[in-house]
């Protein structure tokens, strides 16, 4: 979650102020006085930077960079902007807690999913529903349900005619075409979503629609680690340390 150039955004008296400067050059909160060294949210001022530095010193988790891709991303969609701006107070160390971190998982799934629309990358492809595919797959099955029997049911029939040692192999049955075709509609669908999200994410990555790039692997693992926190597991998980969480944000 990384990006290029611009001024801190932050919180006064319950409403956004921006940072602007004056015409002496010097930098002011917009209706106040000069900036403080680092506002309540652990956002470091410019003047306690060195902007030629590479990698300017932290001040809690926002560094300039993080700050100039927030301002980035308010102008481009505020919604967008204001989710990056949840994720990265969210990943505050000195409040660490689960749910934090899903609350910071959730603002990276749904980043993920929309910039690349909302920057107009050319030829991303559509979302692919495997739950359209999936209700008319059951759909079908119903519709034969008397000559197929229960799904439950027929998931778990084994060949019992199998050696012992050996695994079980379900057993061979006649099945109408029509469900032949809904199950062929789904497979479709979920190997068209598979791609279709490696396209999204290297398109996120690279700019452009991309599933080789050797950067979108090392993403990839970064987005799974937050996705796994999407949804609590139960019982709920142990929360990571925060460094194991940061060393991918």
């Amino acid at each position: 979650m990384r990006g290029q150039a611009c001024r801190p955004v932050g919180e006064v008296s319950g409403r956004r102020f921006g940072v602007v400067e004056s015409e002496e050059g010097g930098v002011t909160e917009e209706g106040g006085g000069p900036c403080s060294p680092g506002s309540s949210a652990g956002r470091p001022s410019p003047e306690t930077q060195q902007p030629q530095e590479a990698n300017p010193p932290l001040n809690g988790i926002w560094t300039l960079e993080r700050q100039s891709l927030l301002d980035a991303l308010l102008k481009r969609d505020p919604t967008i902007g204001g989710l990056y701006e949840l994720a990265v107070d969210g990943m505050d160390p000195a409040r660490w807690s689960m749910p934090r971190l899903v609350n910071v998982a959730h603002c990276v799934r749904e980043i993920c999913g929309a910039l690349p629309h909302i920057l107009g990358i050319d030829g991303l492809p559509p979302r692919s529903d495997t739950s359209a595919a999936g209700h008319e797959l059951s759909r079908v099955w119903d519709l034969y349900g008397d000559q197929l029997g229960p799904p439950a049911v027929a998931a778990t029939i084994a060949d019992d005619t199998a050696e012992p040692e050996q695994p079980k192999a379900l057993v061979t049955r006649n099945v109408p075409s029509a469900l032949v075709v809904a199950a062929a509609a789904y497979v479709v669908a979920d190997v068209e979503g598979s791609r279709n999200a490696r396209m999204v994410r290297g398109a996120l990555v690279t700019g452009t629609v991309n599933e080789t790039h050797p950067n979108i692997a090392t993403f990839a693992r970064t987005q799974e680690f937050f996705m796994g926190y999407v949804h609590l597991d139960r019982p709920v998980r142990s929360l990571p340390p925060h460094s194991a969480a940061r060393a991918h944000f």
